[in-house]
């Protein structure tokens, strides 16, 4: 056997062989462009999160103790609005999947290959009585703890959660600016 055929076969079981060797043994091999460049530099680190503030208590706990104190806010009538937040959120979660349900149902309507529109249409109904029967248990909590606070107080309140809002918008979407909220920055 001539000598260059040898070597051209040694040549290939090394370029095939490196990478696997390398993986064995945690060896890197890195390899440039391919034109004589070095590779391209390293991405930068990717930008600090936002500072993380005091965590606040989600909304769906009645009013948060911080603003109930603020206000001056009885512990009975604060527990009250509670209770009244609990049996709306329980009802919520049978309201919520009632809608899902429906919203699947037309989905799947409107997947198959020939709908029947007055199919469609009557799941379309189903799926806005379902909306609204969600939008109606908020609004009644909403009312509910208006009529139980007064208008002095819900006044006061609605400003200090108006506060609350926007400090948390802003925690998890940046500040505004002129042209109106800023799209968070994609993650790298």
């Amino acid at each position: 056997m001539s000598l260059k055929p040898m070597w051209t076969l040694g040549l290939a079981v090394a370029l095939f062989a490196a990478p696997a060797l390398a993986q064995q043994q945690d060896v890197v091999i890195e390899r440039g462009t391919g034109q004589g460049l070095p590779p391209p530099p390293p991405l930068p680190p990717p930008p600090p999160a936002p500072p993380m503030m005091v965590a606040l208590p989600p909304s769906a706990n009645g009013i948060p103790p911080q603003v109930a104190e603020k206000l001056g806010l009885s512990k009975e009538l604060v527990q009250k609005v509670q209770d009244l937040t609990f049996d709306a959120n329980e009802q919520l979660i049978s309201l919520e999947a009632d809608m899902k349900r429906a919203q699947l149902a037309l989905d799947k309507l409107l997947r198959s290959p020939n709908p029947a529109d007055s199919a469609v249409m009557q799941q379309v109904e189903v799926v806005g009585r379902a909306e609204l029967a969600v939008r109606k248990n908020r609004i009644g909590l909403m009312l509910q703890i208006k009529r139980l606070l007064g208008p002095d107080t819900w006044q006061k309140l609605e400003a200090e959660m108006g506060d609350m809002r926007r400090e948390i918008r802003i925690m998890r979407h940046g500040p505004l600016d002129e042209q109106g909220p800023r799209p968070p920055e994609p993650r790298r």
